[in-house]
């Protein structure tokens, strides 16, 4: 079974890498000759602004990164007798998913810079401010020990408080609800003059 399992995540590993060269390859090559082809027909620059060609420089050098990184921990390797040994899952969560994220927005970026304006550049700031929104939710629980009051949440305990309390409720009023049944019922056998019943009232108050 766990023999299974790293052929299943090398598999999948070896296609996100295979995939991840390919769109580098493309989004890379595709979007400097819509540029071309729009100031061509259009009033159009080629270059864009030197700010935007920095964003460019940075944000390619860190999907390269990313993807380097992505074959040192996700290549497979086979040393033999059938055996597959593979080091993270690409498809994981955590730090490789902002990798990923951070991978798509760039190509986003720099594709829809392209065709659309330097303006979609501003979308690439959703990825700092994922990172610190997960960053934020990892470090919570430590927070929370230092900083109860503000960092804590106190809806669980107050639900599970109301709970345990309705429980208690409804087991109380449950015996509660038996013994009135119980109790009429004696009372209309008394009524109707059953021997049994008076038998039983008298020993009781004996």
């Amino acid at each position: 079974m766990a023999n299974a399992s790293s052929k299943r995540i090398a598999s999948a590993n070896e296609t996100a890498l295979k995939n991840l060269q390919l769109g580098l390859i493309i989004v890379n090559t595709l979007a400097p000759a819509i540029r071309l082809i729009l100031s061509l027909f259009t009033s159009r620059h080629l270059l864009p602004r030197k700010f935007v060609i920095f964003l460019h420089v940075i944000s390619f050098g860190a999907t390269v990164v990313t993807w380097n990184w992505f074959k040192t921990i996700g290549t497979p390797s086979r040393p033999g007798s059938g055996q597959v040994r593979v080091g993270e899952d690409l498809g994981g969560k955590g730090v490789v998913e902002l990798g990923w994220d951070l991978i798509y927005m760039t190509w986003i970026c720099t594709l829809g810079s392209a065709i659309l304006g330097d303006w979609i550049w501003w979308f690439s700031l959703l990825v700092p401010a994922f990172g610190g929104y997960k960053l934020f939710s990892t470090i919570r629980p430590i927070l929370a020990m230092f900083l109860p009051g503000i960092f804590g949440s106190k809806q669980p305990g107050q639900a599970q408080t109301g709970a345990a309390g309705q429980a208690q409720d409804g087991a109380a009023a449950q015996p509660e609800e038996k013994e009135s049944k119980r109790q009429a019922k004696l009372r209309a056998r008394m009524e109707k003059g059953d021997k049994r019943v008076q038998q039983q009232q008298v020993q009781r108050s004996r």
